[in-house]
């Protein structure tokens, strides 16, 4: 199944992506078609899927927008999320569960599948070569943001910071 969809695909394997298996590609390919090049940017691309965050309230006024799109493609990059979101060893999805942790289920697996589908976009556009680095390297991140943020509030306070690894 595999050398099909890589045939259909001209070799832009989108399996490399974490969370995305041959079925869940065919079922993107059957509700979003083989040439993503009619979304000039992968914003479009995650605006369609209805996978973009709105400004639809300004103070107290709440406004409904009318959503355009395809839903059904928005809601196959949110089941993805959400599988990856309990998986322990993926870099996605420490991702998922600190923004959870944070904004609440809602938002986190939206925001994860609107990560994943810039990247299915990225692999089918440009043949972007994406990897999992892994959990390791996403926490050493989060520790150096960490680090520069302590750094700078020290900074500001005239304190001195000894830091010990």
């Amino acid at each position: 199944m595999g050398a099909n969809l890589l045939n259909i695909f001209d070799s832009k394997d989108a399996t490399m992506i974490s969370g995305i298996t041959d079925y869940t590609w065919i079922q993107l390919l059957s509700e979003v078609g083989r040439d993503l090049s009619k979304w000039p940017t992968e914003k479009h691309f995650s605006s369609w899927l209805g996978l973009s965050p709105g400004q639809n309230n300004s103070g107290k006024r709440k406004r409904t927008v009318k959503k355009k799109g395809n839903p059904a493609a928005g809601q196959i990059f949110r089941t993805i999320a959400q599988g990856l979101i309990n998986s322990k060893n993926i870099a996605i999805g420490a991702f998922g569960r600190r923004l959870r942790g944070r904004k609440g289920p809602g938002v986190a697996i939206k925001a994860m599948a609107r990560k994943l589908a810039i990247l299915y976009w990225r692999v089918n556009q440009k043949g972007l070569e994406y990897a999992e680095k892994g959990i390791k390297k996403y926490e050493e991140q989060i520790m150096i943001q960490k680090l520069k943020t302590v750094m700078k509030l020290a900074n500001e306070l005239d304190l001195k910071v000894s830091y010990n690894q």
